[in-house]
């Protein structure tokens, strides 16, 4: 069953398996470098040390220590962006990204990141 679940602040799409009563969740290697990437974006800001060489282990490891330190979920950084769209992409983009339950700024981060990973082979 696809299902989308928010990881440290983060939407990601993955599959429920269900074995008898054994559930497993399996995440996509494109949205397994997605959350990397989110992780070593957001860490840095809980105090934890994140790299491009760091494992998405150890990775998840900070993230769930970050988290249990706080009262609360670690969220994305807000940014504002330095452009502007034109009014009927930028709702284009509110609205896809109400869809998904995410700011339309996590959603861009999304779709940058996704046409970088395709771009560049990782």
């Amino acid at each position: 069953m696809k299902y989308s679940i928010n990881l440290f602040g983060f939407m990601v799409d993955c599959d429920f398996k269900i074995d008898g009563e054994n559930l497993g969740i399996e995440i996509p290697e494109e949205n397994q470098k997605a959350l990397k990437q989110y992780l070593i974006r957001v860490l840095p800001k809980y105090g934890r040390e994140a790299s491009i060489e760091s494992s998405l282990d150890t990775l998840v490891k900070l993230a769930l220590d970050a988290e249990k330190s706080l009262d609360g979920r670690m969220v994305e950084p807000k940014l504002k962006l330095p452009y502007e769209f034109q009014p009927e992409i930028k709702e284009k983009l509110i609205e896809a990204a109400a869809l998904q339950e995410m700011s339309a700024t996590q959603l861009l981060i999304r779709i940058i990141e996704n046409k970088y990973q395709e771009i560049m082979g990782e």
